[in-house]
């Protein structure tokens, strides 16, 4: 009887699922420490389980690992031939500076060589783990479990999104332990193997596991029963905005020089507001653009300073007097600076702060008695600024050519940027033709094709590459900064004034009363967005971000008689609350339903109550069921056995499912105790020869070689007998 252990075709399926998990470790870790060359690495793993599986000694295995890894080095630090001189040169010599580094103990003077040779190592010993729990043990239960771990760790913890993850990872980990315990179970019960014994319980399992799988995709999914850890960690260290580099932590940050990447999301509460509507609460904006990120023109405007209560001056004139409101902000981060909203009039707060304002970015600096000073509760006092439609639909393009020296700034490009970007704002605004027409036209652009909003796997341009062009023509994918920056630029390729702002919008509504609202903005409300200029009109807000609602108020005064405001082109921003619109088929004879998936969703939706009972029954009615199964069991068997054919197998397999079936009716089998000595206690149970005569049979047709001797349809009748008594 050969052992499952040696059948190639069975361990090449354990083996093949191996690799699998482990390219799901491998995945994360290249994609948060940036290193390339992937397909390389997964080469190598692949190379040691195939000679792991076709048991190469490790005398021929371990040199053909080391030159794969001097092949790597070589080739990707180099892109020299391996077995050239210069090659050999500059490994000799980077060994040399590593084992000088090693024996003084100056960790940090290895090389990036030296550490890509030790992740080959662990590469190395996680094949050679692997192929000894899989192969010798029979087990992948620990490192299944820690796969899982290592997955849920990252995705709550970095910016990689293990939502796919985990779902392949699952699959990949039941396949496993369903096969290894079929295999362990062969070898317990010394099972011949054969490929159709072997595939008639595979086949189940990979039903089984698709199945489930499939229904835990499409069934409703709760919210989550604990809060995300990771803001109540990180709200120790004050960790929050961005930098240079492919990852960080959303939240306002100071360094814009380098945008792109992903985000890690963060609840951390950063102030509250009780105002008696939501706001967009502005820190500052920057103007010059540097294919890659912002900074601001320094000592291009001038400084003011205020005081408490004092008659704040900033480019946005507050709106009606009457409409007059105050905003109480609580600080729960320190800031060296006020927030404040749009029309801002004066500030408030019981100390005697300097309210520092630089019209170069239009950040207002707090200081007292000459000190940076960090505020945690004032109020503030404004107007929200209205805007007239007839004004704005005569902002006439030649005006834009008589503006000021001091507008200069705010039209500044590279020259660097693809030309592909300025002939895109031109197709986009070829239709308008008031500025603010323009404007509105470039803003609702992003809205209409195919763009999406998304704070994970976001690219950082590489080197050479603008920032808005990758997200333009390349991604199409992205979060606020890519919006705002992208429509800032795409204004000033039309020698629009426009800048880039920074800030937090509303945030979430927690409370109200007597008229007026609380808002707790985190840093996940960190955002950014537009300002343009409308000549003879002033600076406006834009928001270009998909999903997000802040606007301008526009005072819908037109005077021309037939005009109503169905006749004005309102902002088309969709509500994130509601529903979307059903859409009109392509012949425009009716509207287009759902899709069956939505249709699912709906039906498990409305049916949640019914199906969580509905599965609670069943679950209830299969536990009797298999409770009881020794005594509905043989109801089945008999049938099912009579209209097999009769060969020596199917005896065989009748046989080993009566002693199964006498397990269940309580007859149990001794541990040592042969099949000739149970069978006589059978007998004796039941007063019969019966167990006798087919243990002989079984002996003759497994051990004595002899199956041809066994008849089938002549046992079949005892056979019967035995597991018709199991049943009383």
């Amino acid at each position: 009887m050969n052992s499952i252990r040696k059948n190639k075709v069975f361990m090449a399926v354990l083996y093949v699922l191996v690799f699998l998990l482990l390219a799901e470790w491998l995945t994360p870790v290249m994609s948060l420490t940036a290193t390339a060359h992937k397909s390389l690495f997964l080469i190598f793993i692949g190379l040691g389980l195939v000679m792991a599986l076709a048991r190469v000694p490790w005398w021929i295995s371990g040199p053909v690992k080391i030159v794969y890894i001097l092949w790597f080095i070589v080739y990707v630090y180099t892109g020299q031939a391996f077995f050239s001189n210069s090659s050999i040169v500059f490994l000799w010599s980077d060994f040399t500076a590593n084992f000088i580094a090693l024996t003084s103990q100056n960790w940090a003077e290895t090389t990036d060589i030296f550490r890509t040779v030790l992740f080959f190592a662990l590469l190395w010993m996680a094949v050679y783990l692997i192929h000894y729990w899989v192969s010798f043990r029979l087990s992948i239960f620990l490192f299944y479990l820690l796969t899982v771990v290592f997955i849920a760790v990252l995705d709550t913890f970095s910016p990689y999104t293990g939502d796919t993850a985990i779902i392949r990872i699952m699959v990949i980990g039941l396949m496993l332990a369903g096969l290894l315990h079929l295999a362990r179970w062969i070898e317990t019960h010394r099972i011949p193997v054969r490929i159709d014994k072997i595939a008639v319980y595979i086949i189940p399992l990979l039903f089984m596991v698709a199945a489930s799988t499939a229904v835990a995709l499409y069934l409703p999914k709760a919210g989550p029963i604990w809060p995300d850890p990771v803001p109540y960690i990180t709200s120790f260290s004050g960790e929050a905005g961005t930098g240079p580099g492919t990852i960080g932590r959303i939240g306002y940050g100071v360094d814009d020089s380098q945008l792109g990447g992903s985000f890690i999301g963060d609840d951390t509460p950063v102030f509250r507001a009780e105002v008696e509507d939501g706001q967009y609460w502005k820190v500052e904006s920057k103007d010059f653009y540097t294919t890659k990120g912002w900074r601001v023109t320094r000592n291009a405007g001038d400084k003011f300073v205020y005081g408490n209560e004092e008659q704040v001056d900033t480019d946005f004139t507050p709106g009606d007097p009457e409409q007059e409101t105050t905003a109480l902000l609580s600080m729960e981060q320190e800031f060296p600076f006020v927030l404040y909203p749009y029309g801002t009039k004066s500030f408030l707060m019981n100390e005697t702060p300097d309210y520092e304002y630089d019209t170069a970015d239009q950040r207002f600096d707090t200081f007292f008695e000459g000190e940076v000073f960090e505020p945690e509760l004032y109020e503030v006092e404004f107007s929200e600024p209205s805007f007239s439609l007839t004004a704005l639909q005569e902002t006439s393009v030649e005006d834009l050519e008589e503006l000021p020296a001091e507008f200069d700034r705010f039209v500044q490009l590279p020259e660097e940027l693809p030309q592909r970007v300025r002939d895109l704002a031109v197709e986009i605004t070829e239709s308008s033709d008031s500025v603010y027409d323009k404007t509105r036209a470039i803003e609702r652009y992003f809205s209409n094709n195919n763009f999406e909003y998304s704070q994970q796997d976001i690219p950082v341009p590489e080197e050479g590459q603008d920032y808005v062009d990758q997200f333009l023509f390349e991604t199409k994918r992205g979060y606020c900064d890519n919006f705002s920056t992208s429509m800032v630029v795409l204004l000033r390729s039309l020698d629009i004034p426009a800048r880039w702002v920074k800030g937090f919008n509303e945030g979430e509504l927690i409370n109200s009363s007597d008229g007026r609202d609380i808002y707790e903005i985190t840093n996940n409300n960190a955002h950014s967005w537009v300002e343009a200029y409308m000549p003879g009109v002033g600076w406006m807000l834009f928001e270009p971000t998909i999903g997000f609602t802040g606007s301008s108020d526009v005072d819908f005064d037109l005077e021309t008689g037939e005009t109503t405001l169905e006749d004005v082109e309102m902002p088309d921003r969709p509500d994130p609350l509601q529903p979307e619109e059903p859409e009109v088929d392509a012949a425009g004879t009716g509207i287009t339903g759902p899709t069956f998936r939505e249709r699912l969703n709906q039906f498990f939706t409305e049916n949640k109550a019914k199906i969580v009972w509905g599965l609670i029954g069943l679950a209830l009615l299969a536990a009797i069921l298999f409770k009881m199964r020794s005594k509905w069991l043989p109801k089945v068997l008999i049938p099912y056995y009579r209209t097999r054919s009769g060969s020596a197998q199917t005896f065989e397999k009748a046989y080993l499912r009566l002693l199964k079936q006498l397990d269940l009716y309580g007859i149990k089998r001794r541990d040592g105790q042969t099949l000739r000595s149970y069978a006589a206690y059978i007998d004796s149970f039941f007063g019969t020869h019966e167990m006798s005569r087919l243990t002989a049979a079984y002996e003759q047709s497994v051990y004595g070689g002899n199956s041809d001797s066994v008849n089938w349809n002549e046992l079949k009748e005892s056979w019967e007998n035995l597991i018709n008594r199991t049943s009383g």
